[in-house]
């Protein structure tokens, strides 16, 4: 009766419905490459790529097809060693980062630890993003929780930007507040900020350690501490490369910081 309605046969609206479903097969399968590249990736980013490869595809049906599918991530809790100690007799500075509003990179750098198991043995990663653009610029891998691993870190992020006049924000761990961690910042020429005893003032940082351990580290097998740098470093690449961040536009963090560089370069070119 509805096909008489409409004017079709009844042949040609099954092969509407089939065409529909063919569609849903293939947005399906373009999921699972990008879950393939971002492991437990929710929906909404899902939905950004999607759209960034053509499909006009809203985030209500990316979610349908990714919960009739079982390709919606599944948060899980693990147990996580402490990875900070403040219970020190070195200085901790005061939260200057807290009510600065950035708008540009190199302006303030946040910083944190994560705790991860290889074969029963603890390892740590360190890194530090910029706040504005969500991009990492530093990181290093360990199996100790030192302040050398922190330091390392440091130095990548020193080898990858400008940072003298940033704001350095991390908590007041032992190896953030020590002699040889405090005496790097003086020499970058960096500002130091500290938040005591609430984990919400490095929210940036805290959000990333729990992104990477839900899309890298949890669903890794690493035999060694090589393996596990070489495999999460890639990761950080990928992260600031394609994953795209509401909070900037759903661009991803090279993109963001390569945009702000071509306005900059258009208003020093038009003052000229």
């Amino acid at each position: 009766m509805s096909c008489r309605a409409l004017g079709m046969s009844i042949s040609t609206y099954y092969y509407k419905l089939k065409t529909a479903s063919n569609d849903d097969e293939i947005i399906k399968k373009e999921i699972e490459q990008i879950i393939e590249t971002l492991p437990e990736s929710g929906y909404r980013p899902v939905t950004v790529l999607l759209n960034r490869k053509g499909f006009k595809v809203n985030h209500k049906r990316a979610h349908r097809i990714m919960k009739e599918n079982g390709l919606l991530c599944r948060k899980s809790r693990r147990y996580v060693p402490a990875t900070t100690d403040s219970r020190h007799p070195y200085m901790k500075y005061p939260n200057i980062a807290k009510d600065v509003v950035t708008d540009g990179i190199n302006q303030v750098i946040v910083g944190d630890v994560t705790a991860y198991n290889i074969k029963g043995k603890d390892h740590f990663l360190a890194e530090l993003m910029d706040r504005h653009n969500r991009e990492v610029i530093g990181k290093a891998v360990s199996d100790k929780n030192d302040t050398a691993l922190v330091l390392s870190a440091l130095e990548d992020a020193s080898r990858n930007r400008d940072l003298k006049g940033c704001i350095h924000h991390t908590d007041a761990d032992v190896r953030y507040c020590s002699k040889a961690y405090i005496d790097l910042l003086d020499k970058i020429g960096m500002k130091i900020s500290m938040c005591v005893g609430n984990a919400y003032e490095n929210a940036h940082a805290e959000s990333f350690n729990k992104t990477v351990k839900r899309q890298e580290i949890n669903i890794s097998d690493y035999d060694d501490k090589e393996e596990s740098a070489i495999s999460i470093f890639r990761y950080i690449e990928v992260y600031n490369n394609y994953r795209p961040h509401s909070s900037i536009g759903n661009m991803t963090p090279v993109e963001y910081r390569m945009t702000l560089e071509d306005k900059k370069n258009t208003k020093n070119t038009l003052q000229f």
